[in-house]
């Protein structure tokens, strides 16, 4: 049984392909509303939704600000209708989606984050990216927006986390696991230099590690429950990713010691009792 609701929609029409990104993700209206949708037919492949789906499992357990996911199931019939979906050989079936943020900046530069009401959840979204490993956040300025709607800092775009993005299987995973831990690469880069100084006063992380606390490893295997047959994840591919992540949740106690060395806002010393 999946803790985190994640619904089947079925796409009506294709709006727009965006421009950004090596996944070539599109705007399509659903049953539901409007969805950001990746396809399993991306440049990266099939991981590319796993990787979303799982991630935004582990977010939402975490309290992380995500847009909500759907599973976008395309028939035929809408892939008839556009040539811009054959011209990228889209296949019917089921795909990943993430709600649409209609008034959404790609930047959390000021004036906005100071109107934004959830700075709080900061030290979650970074403490989120060490335990999925996600390098891909702390330069890309689009991997996190500011919600004009709700004023809210909100986590997106998690395609390419563990370390190696799309491109991991499990002897990767395992080798990746056997190294010394280390935060994401360029810890420092744009978006967390702006974030960081959010990370402050005592024990920052006590509320994403109070979260992190409730999460068993029954809870990480039952995140991959949801991902459907035809994204052809294997059974020792799916169980060495329930061991990395698990090995990374496990083992957060080494994160926070590199994370107190580089959050200079961070005072006093580090307190495991989550």
């Amino acid at each position: 049984m999946n803790l985190v609701d994640i619904p089947t929609q079925n796409a009506q029409k294709l709006e727009k392909f965006f421009t950004n990104g090596k996944t070539k993700p599109a705007l399509m209206k659903t049953d539901e509303g409007f969805y950001v949708v990746k396809f399993s037919q991306n440049a990266d492949g099939i991981k590319v939704l796993i990787n979303e789906i799982i991630c935004y499992q582990i977010a939402v357990m975490m309290g992380v600000p995500i847009p909500q996911a759907a599973l976008i199931n395309v028939e035929q019939e809408v892939i008839d209708a556009d040539e811009r979906l054959q011209e990228m050989e889209v296949k019917p079936g089921i795909h990943f989606g993430s709600h649409f943020l209609k008034k959404a900046q790609p930047s959390i530069q000021q004036p906005y984050l100071n109107l934004a009401k959830n700075t709080e959840d900061i030290p979650s979204i970074i403490l989120f990216d060490q335990i999925i490993y996600n390098n891909d956040r702390t330069e890309n300025k689009g991997n996190i927006l500011f919600d004009l709607k709700e004023r809210e800092i909100v986590a997106i775009d998690h395609s390419h986390p563990f370390k190696i993005g799309a491109l991991w299987n499990e002897t990767h995973l395992r080798q990746i696991q056997d190294e010394e831990f280390c935060l994401v690469r360029d810890f420092h880069g744009h978006n967390y230099r702006v974030l960081l100084k959010y990370v402050n006063g005592h024990n920052p992380f006590n509320t994403a590690l109070q979260r992190l606390s409730n999460i068993d490893k029954t809870k990480i295997e039952e995140c991959f429950d949801i991902i459907p047959e035809g994204w052809e994840l294997s059974t020792a591919e799916k169980n060495a990713l329930i061991e990395f992540i698990w090995h990374r949740i496990e083992n957060v106690e080494s994160l926070l010691v590199l994370l107190h060395e580089q959050c200079p806002h961070w005072k006093g010393g580090i307190s495991f009792g989550a």
